[in-house]
Order: structure tokens, then sequence, then C-alpha cells
């Protein structure tokens, strides 16, 4: 839709909103302080405190997910370059601005709204409705965060919400504004078109090597060889230490007993369903069952056809289902049952019973599963000594050495590796340490040092030495010639074919010829299009050239983009505009958009208002500092 309008309408609304906001804060004594300050902080909010571990922790978690221009994770240093850090801070102080103001005006989030809001999060209820403990866990070790750090995150993030969403409660965006905008939506365009193929460029001379090495340089984003670093890696998995890992059997039993619900596959059921108005209807209708009356001629007597009333096959515990639906024979019909919509009668069409994988068949993963807790744990309880061990030499043979009888560092030499975790050759290199944080560690570590002892979303400690770099470099012509040639000459076709098209244009804008004459002059067949929309391309004309024939008016001549390598010349024929089913209804639904947009940039506002009436303050020699010591 009108992205720009959106984004007027935003900055006129915040523009407003916060000079309202600040003025009101300043008539209440909150005053707005921007300064440095020799502390031991980087920031402070109010009497909160950003220290640099805090923030240090936070950017590393936001760079990991924030891949850079190559795919690899973003080093501290890039995102300093970028300013990224900042915008960092700048969401940490908001987030701690606005809690505050909201404790101030004494909301609060009670346990049964945080139990909802970690319920409503996607993907995190089981079969049965509630949470599913081993999901929540793992996003829990995704992240990094105990089970009662994410819990005061959500309660905090609810009562932040409580207070913005006062400042989207407002007037519905303008009729006028949702008529313009479905005007928009709806206007089509037809076109008159030739597609100028390849040949029309005509034969282009091979280049010489002085016109491949300029276009290289030219290109260098296509053709620079990557950095590569050679390196030397130690680690110590939990997979190194779980065959020494003794488990008893009884409690290899209790786990299993314990966990029997991840070796269990569900029973399931294809159901049907009729729903009723109210229990005596439903009941009403079982008895006819109950007289001979089959579900099919109850069905039929609703007018129901068999897809009507099918509901698929469904696991026990589905939470859309009543219980009691897993609790009939197989072609038998239930009882009247209430359900999410209504009273029912279902129909167990087919039961496909439940099982559980036996204790034998598994005792193994389980086992394994114990061994890798445990060997977990031990690595954590001698993390601190081999930390200490490599901290006492720039050598990881000889840590290794100091560690033996201790642990065994695994040493493994790579003798080129690029930002994608590939060789030389541009091969993916076997068995590297899972995550990203390990490729970013190599890549932010210094010629000659090695890196901090890392950790991966797996649980391997890890230590890097960078021996060398081989910094970027322009390929040769000789090792990318075939490519580096192919290109040449489809960037010197496109000029012709693009030279070709104005000069047609031309010619037909002075002599008012037809678009079939057009067509006949340049010995090609003349297309019309189905109407256009908006944004959209089609087979013949890209979507860069669809934008250029929406800015023309009708009758004018445009060029543009079609099939690669073929350019089309186009005359808007006709501005239309595509009829609408429910023309009240799609301006409801715009309406409504434009509505939740303005609300959203009210709520945005109102943020950033209070941030300006916050009496906050930054340590810059800190905050430039931040991150300095590690990657």
């Amino acid at each position: 839709m009108l992205d720009t309008l959106r984004a007027a309408s935003k900055s006129w609304v915040a523009a407003i909103l916060i000079g309202m906001l600040i003025l009101s804060f300043a008539i209440w004594g909150i005053n707005d302080i921007f300064r440095g300050n020799k502390a031991t902080w980087l920031a402070k909010v109010g009497d909160t405190e950003i220290d640099q571990r805090t923030f240090d922790t936070e950017l590393r978690q936001r760079l990991r997910r924030m891949p850079g221009p190559d795919g690899r994770p973003m080093t501290v240093a890039e995102a300093q370059a970028q300013g990224i850090d900042r915008v960092v801070l700048e969401s940490m102080i908001a987030d701690i601005a606005v809690l505050q103001e909201a404790r101030r005006m004494g909301l609060t989030a009670s346990d049964q709204m945080v139990r909802d809001g970690i319920a409503a999060i996607p993907g995190l209820l089981g079969p049965d409705g509630n949470i599913d403990q081993q999901r929540l866990q793992q996003g829990l070790y995704d992240m990094g965060l105990s089970e009662a750090q994410f819990v005061e995150l959500m309660r905090e993030d609810l009562i932040r919400a409580q207070l913005l969403q006062t400042a989207q409660v407002g007037a519905p965006a303008p009729r006028t504004l949702a008529v313009a905008l479905a005007a928009y939506e709806n206007e089509r365009r037809v076109v008159e078109y030739v597609v100028l193929p390849v040949e029309k460029a005509g034969e282009i001379p091979a280049p010489d090597d002085a016109a491949l090495e300029a276009f290289i340089a030219a290109n260098p984003e296509s053709y620079t060889a990557p950095e590569l670093r050679a390196v030397h890696i130690a680690t110590v998995a939990p997979e190194d230490l779980m065959a020494g890992i003794e488990i008893p059997e009884d409690a290899v039993k209790a786990e299993y007993e314990a966990t029997i619900h991840k070796f269990e596959t569900l029973e399931t059921r294809e159901l049907q369903q009729i729903v009723y108005p109210s229990k005596e209807e439903a009941e009403a209708a079982r008895k006819l069952i109950d007289e001979g009356k089959t579900f099919e001629d109850l069905a039929a007597a609703q007018k129901l056809t068999a897809e009507d009333t099918a509901l698929g096959t469904l696991s026990k515990g589905d939470p859309t289902v009543p219980a009691g639906a897993f609790e009939i024979a197989e072609g038998s019909v239930s009882q009247p049952l209430e359900g999410p919509f209504g009273w029912v009668l279902i129909r167990a069409v087919k039961v496909t019973p439940g099982s559980v994988k036996p204790y034998e068949e598994v005792r193994g993963e389980v086992r394994d599963s114990l061994a890798r807790a445990q060997a977990i744990d031990r690595i954590a309880e001698m993390r601190d000594q081999i930390d200490d061990a490599l901290a006492a030499t720039d050598d990881l043979v000889g840590a290794a050495e100091t560690l033996k009888g201790t642990v065994t560092l695994k040493l493994r030499e790579i003798p080129a590796i690029d930002a994608q975790g590939q060789d030389a050759s541009g091969k993916p290199i076997e068995g590297l340490p899972d995550g990203s944080g390990f490729i970013a560690d190599i890549f932010a570590t210094e010629p000659g040092d090695k890196s901090g002892l890392g950790e991966t979303p797996n649980n391997v400690l890890y230590v890097v030495h960078v021996d060398a770099v081989t910094p970027p470099a322009l390929r040769s012509v000789e090792s990318v010639r075939a490519d580096v040639t192919a290109a040449w000459i489809a960037v010197e076709q496109a000029k012709k074919l693009k030279a070709l098209a104005d000069e047609t244009i031309k010619t037909a804008n002075e002599t008012g010829l037809a678009a079939a004459d057009v067509a006949k002059a340049l010995g090609l067949d003349l297309h019309t299009s189905e109407p256009l929309q908006r944004g959209a391309g089609t087979a013949d004309i890209l979507a860069p050239t669809v934008a250029e024939i929406f800015k023309a008016k009708a009758g004018a001549w445009v060029t543009g983009l079609g099939a690669p390598p073929a350019i089309v010349i186009a005359r808007v024929k006709e501005v239309t505009a595509m009829p609408q089913p429910d023309p009240k209804g799609q301006e409801r639904e715009i309406r409504a958009a434009e509505t939740r947009a303005i609300a959203d940039a009210m709520a945005d506002a109102y943020r950033q208002a209070i941030v300006a009436a916050t009496d906050i303050r930054i340590d810059e020699a800190r905050f430039k500092a931040a991150g300095a010591s590690g990657p």
C-alpha cells in the first residue's frame, strides 16, 4: 500500500505527540538529560544502570541473529562501524524508560497474565493445550535464558505493552484515506508491447583481457575472493567424555519411565462431526441413532455432505475436539458432547491405536542422554581449569599438554576457512563446531592471537588460534575467464538493446507511430497485456518495468526489463480499475489496516516521548570502548 503516505502520517503523529508529552512531562518535573558521566556504568536510565557486561551480552545475542553481507554473523567491530551498537543501546534504553514509566503509573502483570502470555507464543502449546515444557526448555536453551529470567522478561514486556496500548486508542483512519488507497490498489493498466530479443543486439566482439580486467575491477562484489584464515582449533565436546561415563541400569530405567512420552506415538482417529445449536437438539438426534437412524441420515437432514462433516485424522488430546471423541469404539457415534463451537455428535470412522517404544529398543538412546547431561556438567566444572590453561600460553598444543590427564583437548589445523565455513575451493569444511559464534570468533581474532574460550549451542567448548590471514582480493582474469566473459557480453548486449529501445521510443513520439507500426518496423510481434497490477510483473514484463508503466500517462511509451536478457518497449493503452465484488468490504479492510498502522505510530511516538523526557546519561567513552575486548 502507500508506504510513503504511512511514513508521512507516522512523522506528523510522532511530532505532535512527542511535543505534547515532553511539555506535560516537563510540567511533572521529569528532566531530559543526555550527558557524559565518568562512572562504572555504560548508560543510566533514571535509577537503572546498564553495565558493560549487560550491554555486551545483549549486543552479541543480537549480532548472532544478524548476518552480515557475506552471510556470517557480524562482529562487534563491524556493528560499531555501521552504528548498530548505538541502535541496540537505544533500544535497551527505550525498554527501560517505558518500563519505569509504566511502573510509576502503577501498572503490573499478574502471574496469570504471564502464563497466558507464554501460552500465546506460537508453537509452545502441546496437543493437550498446555505449555509443552520440552519445547519451552529448548527455547530457553537456544536463547541462553533461565526460566526465571524468561518469566521476568515476559512480565516486563506485558507491563510495557499495557502502557503503550493506551496511546493506540483513538479515532479510526479517515474514510477518504481508505477510498484513496482502494483506488490505488484497484488501478490496472493495459499495455501494447514488443519484446526485443537479445539477437537484436547484433554480434558482440569478444573482449580482450584489458576489458575483462576493467570489468572485474568495476564489479568487485562478484569477482572478489573472500578473506581466508589459517587456524588451529582446540575443542572439547560432551561426546568426547560420554564413553567414560557409567550410568547405572536403574537410572536408565527411571529416566525411561520419566520421559516415556518422548517414545509414545499417540492414538489417532479419523472423525466426523455434526454440530447442533443446543444440547437438547443433540440429544434428540442421538435418540434417532438409538432408534436405527444412521450418521448419514442425520447429516442428510441438515443437508451436510461427507466433506462438511469430516474433521480429518486427529491425535488423542487434540484440543479442537471433545475428549469423549477418543473414548468411543470404532464405527460408533458418541453421546452429545460439548465442543468449541457447540454441542456435537462425533463418529469414529477409523481408530489407529497408539504405541510406546519398549525399553529395550531405546535403552541406548536414554543412556546416551543421561551420559551427555553428565558430560555437560563435567565440562562446566572444568571450564575454569581449561580457561586457565589457555590463558597461560598462546600455544594450543601446550595448553592441551597442561590439561592432559584431566581432559583431552582435540586439536585440528584448518589451512584455509572463509566466513561461510568453506575452504579455499569453496567446499564446506566438515566437522566444525556448531553455531555461528565459532565462525564469528575466527574472523574477530587478530592474526597471531587466540580467541577467548567459546561455547556452541551443543555445549562444545572451543578456542581458536589464527595463524595467518589472506585478505580479500580480486580474482585474476584467468581464474574466472569464462564467467566474466559471459557477463561482459551480456552487459554489452543490454546496452545495445537499451539504445535501440530508446531510439525506437524517440521516433514513435516524434512521428506519432502506432504501436502496430513500431512492431512492424522492428520486425517483431505486437502483444497486448492482460490488465497489469501495481508491483506485480508478468512472464514478459518484470516488476520494475511495471512500476515505470504505472508512472506513465495513458498513451506514453515506456522501456524496461523483460524476461532476461530481453528488453520490453511498451505503450500504455488503457488505465482502468479492477471491479471489486465487495467494494465496501474492501474499504472496511483498508480502513481497519490503516487504523492499526496509525495506532502503531501513536504507540511508537509515545515510546519516543517517554525516552525523550527521561533522565538518560550515556558514558560515551565507555560506550565506544564496549566490546573492544571481544569479538
